[in-house]
């Protein structure tokens, strides 16, 4: 069965947490960013099981600062974008001193109060706290029984990157349990409570979904990062018209291929429409 609008996966951590080096490990691949900041960046997992198959938009997001963070996501109008994800993957260095695991804290508190105020108690989605590899010698040595009860708190199950084979029950360990627990997951149902009013046939070629809900994720990113909404108004307007003209054209030049090499056009033009941004 091929999932057709699947959830989404988000990936975020503090800048230099390692998030780009895990999704290569994870997925074979990582987005090449064109800035110094990995936010906005999206990927594509093609993914197949026993049971289903689907190519599961990845979402790519940086917390330079918890508490602006927090503040965006938790609003009224973010919650259409944050009920479509289904995993939340926060990467972490592993500490150097105890300030570093307070911090570490704060953002998985962060992050828990972002899918309560948006799912309720008790959401569906996939929780994951993944320790990579720090380049500072010595690190803070915690034994992984502290990790998991640090990110129990908070509705995380804790996932040490570097880790390998299985452990004393069996269970993968380290980027294959990271594999495990989202083929694991139920991806239906991407498509939330928008109401998107393309036509059909530029929704089914040109995924027009995506293109909205990543244009609504953009702006949140706008806002946590400081853009000023008034000075970058004009060349917000200019930027958004050239992408429309882009997205014609890739219309136009999508027309007589056949459907699927056009709906694989389709959904790479989007990709990186979406990387310009």
């Amino acid at each position: 069965m091929e999932i057709q609008n699947p959830r989404r996966i988000l990936v975020l951590g503090a800048p230099e947490s390692g998030v780009l080096n895990l999704l290569k490990d994870l997925t074979g691949s990582a987005p090449e960013p064109s800035t110094d900041t990995t936010a906005g960046l999206t990927h594509t997992w093609d993914l197949s099981t026993r049971y289903y198959t689907a190519k599961l938009p990845i979402w790519i997001d940086e917390i330079p600062n918890i508490e602006d963070w927090r503040a965006e996501f938790i609003k009224p109008e973010a919650k259409e974008v944050v009920t479509v994800v289904g995993a939340w993957v926060f990467c972490f260095k592993k500490p150097v001193a105890e300030k570093d695991v307070i911090l570490i804290k704060d953002t998985l508190k962060a992050i828990a109060d972002v899918i309560e105020k948006a799912y309720g108690y008790g959401g569906d989605a996939v929780c994951l706290a993944v320790a990579t590899p720090q380049s500072t010698t010595p690190y803070l040595d915690k034994p992984s029984e502290e990790w998991d009860d640090i990110c129990i708190e908070y509705g995380f199950e804790f996932v040490d990157s570097e880790s390998k084979g299985k452990n004393e029950f069996g269970e993968e360990m380290g980027v294959k349990r990271v594999e495990e627990a989202l083929k694991a997951h139920d991806w239906e149902g991407g498509e939330g409570d928008l109401d998107f009013e393309a036509d059909d046939e530029f929704g089914a070629s040109f995924d027009a979904e995506e293109v909205e809900m990543n244009m609504e994720l953009f702006g949140m990113k706008n806002a946590v990062h400081g853009m000023d909404e008034d000075e970058d108004e004009e060349a917000g307007v200019e930027e958004l018209e050239n992408m429309m003209r882009r997205m014609v054209a890739v219309k136009d030049m999508g027309e007589g291929m056949p459907e699927a090499e056009r709906k694989r056009f389709a959904a790479k033009a989007v990709n990186d429409l979406m990387k310009d941004l």
